[in-house]
């Protein structure tokens, strides 16, 4: 899958969501299982403006994500939660690093709108240690029941990919 679609807040700020095909050697591991797997990258870049964006609009995000999903049988999501607007947010009393409140945010809205489709969906936190941003770094799959068997693998993959890339810098 390879596609991109914008939302606009009411205040005229552009968010782009592009989904592409991801992580190809993890579909040859498990191929015969599954011969039809896609592992789809979620990206959600700010192309224009710079007000926060209201929570209406991460909704229509989910939605759509979400209904994406559900016209593939064979589709798992996955989403990096980036850091690229390093601000963090107050949860509760305590401080959350800009990458903690794009975690609890992703999870929480995908929990809600996958639990209006008729397949049980289950997200997949990996959490990672970055020694060198002294934080907690996080990525997610959303996925089918019947793709569970997969969770060691694609965590395994995850960790293994972001030690690799931890010890060249």
């Amino acid at each position: 899958m390879n596609l991109s679609f914008d939302v606009i807040t009411k205040e005229g700020d552009k968010i782009v969501v592009s989904l592409n095909s991801f992580y190809p050697y993890i579909t040859e591991l498990v191929g015969k299982t599954f011969p039809n797997l896609d592992i789809v990258e979620i990206t959600i870049i700010r192309e224009k403006g710079d007000n926060p964006i209201p929570m209406e609009a991460f909704g229509k995000i989910a939605q759509v994500l979400i209904s994406l999903a559900q016209d593939d049988p064979d589709t798992i999501l996955y989403y990096f939660c980036d850091m690229t607007d390093d601000l963090p947010h107050q949860r509760a009393g305590r401080i959350l690093t800009c990458h903690e409140y794009r975690n609890k945010l992703f999870k929480q809205l995908f929990i809600r709108y996958s639990n209006g489709t008729d397949e049980h969906w289950t997200d997949v936190e990996v959490e990672m240690r970055s020694t060198q941003l002294n934080q907690n770094l996080f990525s997610h799959f959303l996925l089918r029941d019947k793709h569970l068997q997969l969770v060691d693998i694609l965590k395994n993959e995850v960790l293994n990919n972001f030690k690799s890339i931890s010890e060249q810098k």
